[in-house]
């Protein structure tokens, strides 16, 4: 039975969409604040925070090549903003904006 209903959920779920969205750089003074998932805010850490999503989601990020995988971890009123560890990593600079490509992971 159990085989039975993995195989359904898995047959029923859909496929994730990606989406582009403008991110943008959280700023260093809520580095240690504690965010809306009850945890600190790491600013070099690799994660992001996003209007609708549930705290822990797991999110892929991608621009111009590069990509990474992080979290949900507070709430914004943007499209989607960064850590200044994950800015980095997509090659977004640290003051700016940038536009990324993002599936649910």
């Amino acid at each position: 039975m159990k085989k039975v209903l993995a195989l359904i959920a898995l047959l029923t779920t859909t496929p994730a969409t990606a989406e582009t969205l403008t991110a943008t750089v959280y700023h260093p003074w809520y580095a240690g604040r504690q965010d809306a998932c009850n945890g600190r805010y790491d600013h070099w850490g690799v994660s992001v925070a996003h209007p609708t999503l549930p705290c822990g989601t797991k999110l892929r990020i991608s621009r111009n090549g590069h990509s990474i995988v992080a979290r949900v971890w507070d709430r914004c009123n943007c499209n989607l903003d960064l850590s200044a560890g994950a800015a980095h990593k997509l090659g977004i600079p640290l003051d700016g904006i940038g536009r990324v490509n993002v599936v649910v992971y």
